[in-house]
């Protein structure tokens, strides 16, 4: 996989965090990312902008800031999602500036919910429409139906849960049923996650005091469901950590965290909500699931762990994002902060953990990081108070049948900037077409061995382990001199390089084994 930078600012007053991707889940190659875009980091002034790929992720165009409407200074929580004919929709909480007042500290005025919406692909977007409007409202997400492009948001107004459709690709809104746009859906919500499985079924998980709570349409957002708990007693990060002018933050940090769940629909009628959890003393990322909708819930009550290997206590798991690809893989990517840097610094890197059974189980995680980045570089003050700074509450994820594609911030530039990471077999797919040719000849010619792909675009080589097993040398000849003939079908500067590199392997090998051998003579 590769890191690829999707924003690029040449101001650090332009900091970039708390993202949002959605793919086109009728064409993976378009793509659409947004997220906060400082203004002033040091007052916590800011508005939205986003960015746009047309070819699966590895070039992406700033899209510019967004449009508002003449009362507001800014807008803020995006979440995105794609229609069934191509348009993509952003979710959005315009507010008006209050000025900071001594001592630091900002408040803003919020107005309501709001929806843009883009025909082009994400490179243009229109003006917003108001659907609600309260001061309370906040916490805002937004899905999809790929089939019959209905669109669907929930978001919190104080302590009500809040839900919005529209049935006509953005044009108008509605409440469940006949009632108005802001139907409240249930009571005590905090910062509700709204999903759309293949069978239409609508997904809303959220947390309820310390519960992770559930409910679900099966109508179109008609009716909903009476509220069931995944999770009983969760320890949030608000619970296991101190707090500094009222926010949680790690040991040796100064960020905000939260927690907030995150939830997916698989194949069939799999359902897997996930969230940060303390109750290990380190935070770590909790699941469970139900293989039937959400009707009823598997495993243990209080939830499992994603991660079951041994993790450093001294590295903490935390915001996680939980999807599906089209053939029902789910995976969950979060960010692991701990002292990865000189002198025990606090470094964050972005993890990727996926499961291929339906979430019976995850395999350990794996860093998709090139480097850890530093959360103290370039981070605004939250409300405008230099104590306590800000990376975001949560940072996207979205996947398609090429991969996963999470896009977080990252301080590499010495500036916040979001960054994804592209699937290898998208970046070079040309390389990867043969180079899986070369390992499933190798597999056929060497007893049973073979090779997968996993949904992240890496190759993996299943060796025989059978009686006609050559060993690792002649099995490293073999690929490199396969690897010099599928070279051969490929046309242009690719094939003579690839050419040039399997010959030098091959020779580098070949005197490798000669040494040894006449080492043993001796």
């Amino acid at each position: 996989m590769s890191n690829t930078q999707v924003t690029h600012s040449i101001s650090p007053a332009n900091a970039r965090s708390e993202s949002s991707i959605a793919i086109n889940p009728h064409n993976p190659n378009q793509m659409v990312a947004g997220s906060k875009k400082f203004t002033n980091p040091m007052t916590y002034e800011f508005t939205l902008a986003t960015s746009y790929s047309h070819d699966g992720g590895i070039n992406w165009q700033d899209s510019g800031d967004l449009p508002l409407l003449s009362n507001w200074t800014g807008i803020s929580d995006p979440a995105i999602c794609w229609d069934d004919i191509g348009n993509a929709y952003l979710l959005a909480l315009p507010f008006n500036d209050i000025p900071v007042v001594p001592g630091g500290e900002e408040d803003i005025n919020v107005i309501g919910i709001a929806v843009y919406k883009s025909t082009d692909k994400g490179v243009t977007w229109g003006n917003p429409k108001l659907i609600h409007t309260s001061a309370g409202d906040d916490k805002q997400w937004i899905a999809a139906d790929k089939n019959n492009g209905n669109i669907y948001a929930v978001w919190d107004d104080g302590s009500n849960m809040r839900f919005a459709r529209s049935t006509n690709h953005g044009n108008s809104w509605k409440g469940k049923g006949n009632e108005a746009t802001g139907s409240i859906l249930t009571t005590p919500s905090f910062s509700p996650e709204i999903n759309v499985a293949d069978n239409g079924n609508i997904y809303i998980c959220y947390m309820s005091g310390n519960n992770v709570s559930f409910i679900r349409s099966i109508d179109a957002g008609q009716t909903f469901s009476a509220p069931t708990i995944v999770a009983f007693n969760v320890k949030t990060l608000s619970a296991g950590l101190p707090s500094f002018h009222g926010w949680p933050h790690f040991p040796g940090a100064t960020f905000r965290v939260l927690t907030v769940p995150t939830g997916c629909a698989g194949s069939g009628n799999v359902v897997v909500v996930a969230w940060a959890d303390m109750r290990e003393g380190s935070a770590r990322i909790y699941y469970r699931r139900s293989l039937d909708g959400g009707v009823t819930w598997l495993d243990d009550v209080y939830g499992q762990p994603l991660i079951t290997s041994a993790i450093s206590p001294a590295l903490h798991h935390f915001h996680p994002q939980i999807v599906a690809q089209p053939n029902g893989t789910i995976g969950c990517s979060f960010y692991e902060v701990g002292p990865k840097g000189a002198g025990g610094k606090m470094l964050i890197d972005v993890a990727v953990s996926v499961s291929h059974n339906s979430a019976q189980n995850f395999p350990n995680y794996h860093i998709v990081t090139d480097e850890p980045w530093d959360p103290t570089i370039d981070a605004p003050f939250s409300h405008g108070d230099p104590a306590v700074t800000f990376i975001g509450d949560y940072f996207g994820l979205d996947a398609s049948a090429n991969g996963f594609y999470p896009l977080w911030t990252d301080t590499r530039t010495n500036i916040q900037e979001l960054f994804t990471n592209v699937p290898v077999h998208i970046k070079w797919p040309w390389l990867n077409k043969y180079m899986i040719y070369i390992h499933i000849l190798f597999g056929i010619t060497n007893d049973g061995g073979g090779v997968y792909v996993d949904a992240n675009g890496h190759i993996h080589i299943v060796p025989s382990n059978g009686p006609g097993d050559p060993g690792p040398v002649l099995r490293s000849l073999l690929d490199t001199l396969l690897a010099y003939k599928a070279a051969e079908q490929i046309r242009g500067k690719e094939s003579a390089a690839l050419q040039k590199e399997a010959l030098k392997t091959t020779i580098a090998l070949a005197q490798k084994q000669l040494k040894k051998l006449n080492a043993q003579k001796r």
